[in-house]
């Protein structure tokens, strides 16, 4: 039973920490800051330690927490904030979040986040530095194209060159790692089996979204922001809209869904019925995107390839 909640505001460069809603201390967010607060933390008995995603502040002491056994939930910041306002605290400071993340994980009693092994942790960097790289790209070409001065446009066929070659350095580095990871390739030929995914969906599906084949489908749809979101009130029943969710996987669902669309055949027959039947070809693409992510959770629960008669898990 835990016994003690520590809410951690994260900074760029320092750790503001809560015990059981108490006035707490600060620590520098370094290795030794860390040090010394999981050996102050571990005077307190059991210990969960929350926190919000940062955008990568919050991996050192996440790390540090998980060595020292110490659980860590990581809470999603608009629930946070929520949570705070919903208690009526109106002022922001770094030391009233972290007395805001005790109190709600002393609410709460959520559970600890799982912790990615280092190889899904590595394929999650590899392929968000690849996106980075491929953004830049597309600026560059669109620059390109609005360029009359040769020098100008030397330079910025020289950058695309070099990031063609990054880029492409980058696509070996992962399909290495998904070739030598052996859970990792069975997950990518699994992925790959069903219609419409190629092996960069699949890959960004196994970093990103380890939860297919463990979940419920539901909780899959919700989860990835594909799960449409009742709005009624009284006699009133509001229009049906999807919202939130994991926004690189609904990216990488969105082009296969949309070419599965156009067969006449499988998901493809789905999203005709439902236009036949009125529905906008947003709402239809958005029901495709998510009967191909339960034949994903399928495949990956099962274990086996994907074929004709499977049915969505639910």
């Amino acid at each position: 039973m835990i016994r003690a909640m520590a809410g951690i505001d994260v900074g760029k460069g320092q750790l503001d920490v809560s015990v059981d809603q108490g006035q707490g201390r600060r620590f520098a967010n370094t290795t030794v800051g860390v040090a010394q607060l999981v050996e102050w933390l571990s005077g307190w008995g059991e210990v969960l330690a929350i926190c919000k995603a940062t955008g990568g502040y919050e991996l050192l002491v996440v790390e540090g927490l998980r060595q020292a056994g110490i659980p860590v939930h990581i809470a999603h910041p608009n629930q946070v904030r929520d949570f705070a306002r919903a208690w009526g605290y109106q002022a922001k400071t770094d030391r009233l979040d972290a007395v805001v993340r005790s109190r709600y994980g002393r609410v709460f009693q959520p559970s600890a986040t799982l912790a990615h092994s280092q190889d899904r942790v590595r394929l999650q960097e590899l392929l968000g530095r690849r996106e980075q790289l491929v953004e830049q790209r597309t600026q560059e070409k669109n620059r390109l194209s609005q360029t009359r001065r040769t020098g100008a446009g030397s330079s910025i066929e020289r950058h695309i060159q070099w990031l063609n070659a990054e880029i492409g350095e980058l696509e070996r580095e992962y399909q290495g790692l998904l070739r030598e990871n052996v859970e990792f390739n069975q997950l990518l030929e699994l992925y790959c089996s069903v219609p419409g995914v190629g092996p960069q969906t699949a890959a960004t599906l196994i970093a990103g979204l380890p939860e297919l084949g463990q979940w419920d489908g539901k909780a899959l749809a919700s989860l990835c922001g594909l799960a449409p979101w009742s709005k009624d009130s009284g006699q009133k029943r509001g229009y049906r809209a999807t919202r939130g969710g994991r926004t690189r996987i609904k990216r990488v669902l969105y082009l296969p869904s949309l070419a599965v669309s156009r067969s006449k055949t499988g998901l493809g027959a789905c999203y005709h019925r439902l236009r036949e039947r009125g529905k906008p070809g947003k709402v239809a693409l958005v029901a495709t995107m998510r009967k191909l992510l339960l034949q994903l959770h399928a495949v990956a629960r099962r274990s086996t390839p994907w074929q004709p008669d499977h049915r969505p898990a639910v």
